[in-house]
């Protein structure tokens, strides 16, 4: 195939199961609380804050004494990882641009393409490693995939985006997302219905506000609730007004308690759950009565929010002017928002049809049909008086000045719309692509950095629980910051690099900074080795053994430690309880020898 091959990876299950639940700890990203008006939101591994604010921490952690130190072990860790992502980096960037050639007008590479004869197949094979590629990036960056459950709480309420609207799914490209969900089936439960046709990544939350009257907001409530419900309701097609995520009705908090050294530990609760109260205009005027009480008042609203949401789709045809693929595809398209409501996320999405309000379709076909009933009126009665022609006349030019407004309505609310999207957009295409894989190495080195020194400034072993809780303690104590840390993910890296050690299945340790500092810096020291010395094949030889030796020590440790947290906490308590009791009967058999010794009297002379 000339300078192109196409190889599919095996797509790992850990990936699987980190874009469902980016941290094991995790499950729906929202749930229903007892409370109808509070939601329950899952907060994601991913740390909004900067490099500079997590090494402050992690300095702030360690004695005086070792901070040059870690300053210098913050640095090579950075280092490192970005080295060792280079390849999965550069294999990303080329196959982006090459499924993107001919929508990007690449000619260059479009030639390369048609020296090497690549078929239809192969072009797909080429898209769908990209997609595998592309959903480890985002797994690695923190970000899930949305739920079916999760799109259907967006698409029963309204937040700010009340505009009627149908998504236009046949205009998707169905064929790449589909082969790899079927090359991945893990992955595929719970998707969304669409996930053959679209993609949607999200990470993060929020909380977005809104305050005012929003009187023609109240009255299209008003009619829908008086006259399209009930029509909807007697046709067996009742309109879902609140959509449940079934969370089981538990309300849980993330209370924060001391140790009594005051330490800060996190004895029982982590940060892995934020309740907001849900404020939108249908949950607070659940009735017709309950709107016109409160028509000319002044509402305050609440809803949860993405903070990040990512788009991965390709459509069936390409767009004009551009070039199609090989088989006639259409353009694969990245995008991004930000601070997207939840109950109004289905205007992120391309092909949209907005349709005209209720209150505006109401009214014309209200006249319509008065102008129907005069025109009949007047055959049946024959009374084709100068009146009721004039009325007649005028009926009609209503009606037509209505299909008029309706038309420019939509037109309206298709730019309101545009508007909206503007203000919310962050980014697309190779510039999302290259924020997305620098924002991938900033997160799994910030959680490699806060482990680490947690660790090393307690200065004693730790369970896995206990280096979560406080991990999390610190973000939400500094910046108040609620995180449900990937505790698990930075352990499996700190243990690879010989960083950590782990002690008695269940307790894990720091590597002593000093000792940490040389391995990094002979790794650092051995990235490349040339030598001259007439010994090239044996040296291959020897660094091809030494890779393998190293793989397979971390598949290894990797095994192990998956198979250690799947034991309960229950399990972990009991050997951690063993061995706090063994100690304890270390000790007091010291003491014993102690006063033993204490009262012998030594002969001398």
């Amino acid at each position: 195939q000339g300078e192109l091959s196409f190889e599919i990876p095996s797509y790992c299950a850990e990936v699987h199961t980190r874009l469902r639940n980016p941290s094991q700890k995790q499950g729906e990203m929202a749930e229903e609380t007892q409370d109808d008006h509070k939601t329950e939101i899952r907060n994601s591994a991913f740390i909004p804050l900067g490099m500079n604010f997590v090494k402050e921490i992690a300095k702030e952690l360690m004695p005086e004494a070792e901070r040059k130190g870690l300053s210098d072990f913050m640095r090579i860790i950075r280092l490192l990882f970005h080295f060792e992502y280079l390849e999965s980096r550069d294999k990303l960037k080329r196959n982006f641009d090459i499924v993107t050639a001919h929508q990007d007008d690449n000619e260059a590479l479009i030639d390369v393409m048609k020296e090497s004869k690549m078929t239809p197949s192969e072009f797909l094979d080429v898209s769908v490693d990209f997609v595998s590629d592309f959903c480890t990036l985002l797994a690695d960056a923190n970000f899930s995939l949305l739920t079916q459950k999760e799109w259907e709480l967006a698409k029963a309420e309204d937040f700010m985006f009340t505009l009627p609207c149908d998504i236009a799914w046949d205009k998707f490209d169905k064929e790449l997302l589909g082969t790899f969900l079927k090359q991945n089936p893990a992955l595929s439960e719970g998707l969304t219905q669409f996930a053959d046709a679209a993609l949607l990544f999200k990470r993060g939350n929020g909380v977005a506000k809104a305050k005012g009257m929003f009187i023609m907001e109240k009255v299209e409530m008003f009619l829908e609730m008086c006259i399209m419900e009930p029509l909807l309701a007697i046709v067996g097609r009742p309109k879902t007004v609140f959509a449940s995520l079934g969370g089981g009705g538990k309300k849980r908090s993330a209370m924060i308690k001391k140790d009594g050294a005051g330490k800060g530990l996190i004895e029982e609760e982590r940060h892995d759950v934020t309740v907001i109260e849900r404020r939108t205009l249908r949950r607070l005027l659940p009735n017709p009565l309950a709107i016109l009480k409160n028509l000319f008042k002044t509402m305050e609203l609440q809803e949860p929010t993405f903070k990040e949401v990512v788009l991965l789709y390709r459509m069936a045809k390409p767009v004009e002017d551009r070039q199609a693929g090989p088989g006639g595809v259409g353009p694969l398209i990245l995008k991004s928002f930000h601070d997207i409501p939840m109950a109004d996320l289905e205007m992120i999405f391309p092909e949209v049809n907005v349709t005209v309000k209720f209150k505006d379709m109401l009214i014309n076909v209200t006249l319509a049909i008065i102008a129907i009933i005069t025109f009949l009126w007047t055959l049946m009665t024959g009374g084709w008086t100068k009146e009721v022609i004039t009325l007649i006349s005028v009926l009609g030019g209503k009606v037509a000045q209505s299909i008029t407004a309706l038309m420019a309505a939509q037109t309206r609310y298709t730019g309101m719309m545009a508007k909206e999207l503007q203000a919310k957009s962050a980014n697309s295409q190779t510039g999302m692509l290259m924020h997305l894989m620098e924002s991938m190495e900033d997160q799994e080195c910030k959680e490699m950095i806060l482990s680490y020194a947690v660790l090393a400034a307690n200065g004693k072993s730790m369970t896995l629980k206990e280096i979560d809780a406080k991990c999390e303690y610190e973000l939400y104590d500094r910046f108040r910051l609620k995180i449900d840390f990937d505790v698990e993910g930075a352990m499996v890296k700190l243990l690879r690099e010989g960083l950590v050690e782990q002690r008695a299945g269940v307790l894990y340790t720091a590597t002593p900074l000093k000792k940490a500092l040389k391995r990094l810096d002979t790794k650092w020291d051995n990235l490349f080795d040339y030598k001259d010395d007439g010994g090239a094949t044996k040296a291959d030889d020897a660094a091809m053994q030494l890779e393998a030796a190293r793989k397979a020590r971390y598949q290894t440790v990797e095994a192990t430690l998956r198979e250690q947290l799947a034991n309960t906490d229950a399990e972990r308590a009991a050997a951690v309880g063993k061995l706090k009791g063994q100690q304890e009967e270390i000790a007091k058999r010291i003491k014993l020898l102690e006063d033993a010794m204490s009262s012998y009297k030594w002969r001398t002379g």
